[in-house]
């Protein structure tokens, strides 16, 4: 494993300014709208009570409890031609029936600005948002939130902008451009987690471009990117990458291609400096619409490893409501693959994935998330607020995203990682049933420690609705966790029932009761909770 030396110099002097320029650009961005708009100012408060029992090896009695949460909050909701604005403020407040625990209250918001133009082949994006969560340090952060772990709550910010432009669709070659720039803030909990101060700024520019063999003659498929992600207490992080492919057509659906890539990742002033580069030929088979296969032969001009090697990429589409596209190929940690597949129908969607990686761990939520399982509304509390993912070319309404579904694990930490992952998620959505399913297996390989972590993963949501104002939801989650620098293993449930109540078209209550339990082999670790919660929501 690589070893860094002390960093001698923050490179930090204007991470306050790149916030507040964030926050600036995107007011700035509002008046742009055109007159043809939808705006939207829905102002609401969520009352919640919450009666708990925890069980610690180290504590003889059952901690027992309760806590009053009320949250006032608002949303404004901006559509126009060219510009879509989404701002969400909200204020939490718990109060606690014992003496063991203070009272608390946070402040959290997220806001997001995209404004388009000439047909959507332009994006300008504005991001930003602040909640407070219990960070992935060597307590485990799963299942743990803010009323029994008030005091291991990370403040985290995130801030972020983007622009894209593609040349127009009807173009045989086509090109693609983005540019982005994001930070992450996330302090120290009042329980030391020991991770300490958190602080990253991530900026890329990613070029695409590609001609499709059915318009005839040579065709091609690039991309290159570079990427520079700076750490407040590490040393900066340098990623750059070019892939090529040319292609000349031997036979109708027959070509010989000819290919190159180089990828290079190196951390300043460390032994963590990796560089890989090959080239090959190969033969490519064209069928179907879009379907295609290609087997290289290729060879290694600069790596740890001289050598020959085999390669592989595919994309079969048979149908245009299922795809399946990947890739098997090498880089400098050996082979390396990606897989990418969706199904979907009217009432079912389906998606495949798998990806490795190389990121400070807390980019890569931003960068590892399928969406496309649901659409649900900006203010969805769970799975039966949302309705299938119609397929890729539904147009999204006013208050509405794409989720998978909700996922509890925060990854917040600046390490470099090598991430193995792969995932399965299905959405079902018919008649009275709406049910996600998430499989997931990652590895996460510490760069710059000697350390391996382990996570399986098994999600299963479900809502069924009872009348056209009631609805009930049964879900269920387990993760396995093995974190190799300690021999440690976790074994984590939750199991959830609840029942919702719309008492109008303004208000609803909310009904559920959950259990916990963590097992590990150390059994410091272990712990069980039992909680009990009633809410009261109102939309004015």
């Amino acid at each position: 494993m690589a070893t860094t030396t002390p960093k001698e110099h923050n490179p930090f002097t204007a991470s306050a300014k790149f916030s507040r320029l964030i926050l600036a650009v995107g007011c700035v961005m509002v008046p742009l709208s055109t007159a043809y708009a939808n705006a939207t100012f829905s102002p609401r408060v969520t009352v919640t009570g919450h009666g708990y029992s925890l069980d610690f090896p180290s504590q003889p009695e059952s901690d027992r409890g309760a806590a009053l949460e009320v949250e006032p909050g608002l949303a404004w909701r901006y559509q126009g031609a060219r510009l879509l604005t989404r701002l969400d403020l909200s204020h939490q407040q718990v109060w606690y029936e014992d003496n063991e625990r203070d009272s608390f209250s946070l402040n959290e918001y997220r806001f997001q600005n995209i404004l388009t133009g000439f047909d959507r082949r332009l994006t300008w994006s504005v991001d930003a948002r602040q909640n407070y969560s219990v960070r992935a340090g060597e307590g485990g952060a799963i299942f743990r939130d803010k009323i029994t772990n008030a005091g291991e709550l990370s403040k985290t910010r995130r801030f972020g902008t983007a622009l894209s432009m593609e040349t127009a669709r009807h173009k045989e070659a086509q090109y693609s451009l983005n540019l982005s720039a994001r930070q992450t803030i996330s302090e120290r909990p009042q329980q030391d987690d020991l991770l300490g101060d958190i602080e990253s700024e991530q900026y890329s520019l990613a070029f695409r471009t590609f001609k499709n063999h059915e318009h005839g003659g040579l065709f091609w498929r690039g991309s290159s990117s570079v990427m520079r992600t700076d750490r407040a207490e590490r040393n900066r992080l340098t990623q750059d990458s070019v892939d090529l492919l040319v292609g000349v057509p031997l036979l109708p659906s027959l070509a010989w291609t000819v290919q190159g890539r180089y990828d290079q990742n190196n951390v300043r002033n460390s032994t963590f400096t990796n560089e890989f580069s090959s080239a090959g030929s190969g033969l490519e088979w064209n069928f179907g619409r879009i379907s295609r296969i290609n087997v290289s032969y290729n060879t290694v001009l600069t790596g740890r490893d001289d050598g020959n090697f085999v390669s592989a990429d595919f994309l079969l589409a048979p149908t245009r409501r299922t795809s399946l596209s990947g890739y098997w190929d090498r880089r400098y940690f050996g082979r390396t693959a990606q897989l990418s597949g969706q199904y979907n129908l009217r009432f079912l969607t389906m998606r495949l994935s798998y990806t490795d990686r190389v990121s400070t761990r807390n980019f890569l939520e931003t960068e590892l998330i399928d969406l496309g399982v649901f659409v649900c509304p900006d203010d969805a509390q769970d799975i039966g607020d949302c309705s299938n993912f119609p397929g890729p070319g539904y147009e999204l309404g006013v208050n509405e995203q794409l989720q998978q579904f909700f996922d509890v694990d925060t990854q917040i930490r600046d390490d470099v990682v090598l991430n193995r992952q792969g995932a399965l998620n299905i959405g079902y959505s018919r008649n009275r049933l709406t049910l996600g399913l998430r499989l997931s297996s990652s590895e996460l390989d510490y760069q710059e420690i000697d350390r391996v972590d382990r996570r399986h993963n098994a999600s299963l949501e479900t809502s069924w609705r009872l009348t056209p104002h009631s609805r009930v939801r049964a879900n269920l989650r387990g993760y396995k966790y093995n974190f190799s620098n300690t021999g440690r293993e976790d074994k984590s449930w939750q199991y959830e029932l609840g029942l919702v109540r719309n008492l109008s078209h303004a208000s609803d209550i909310n009904l559920s009761v959950r259990h916990n339990r963590r097992d590990s082999n150390n059994d410091n670790f272990d712990f069980r909770e039992n909680r009990l919660s009633v809410s009261y929501k109102y939309q004015f």
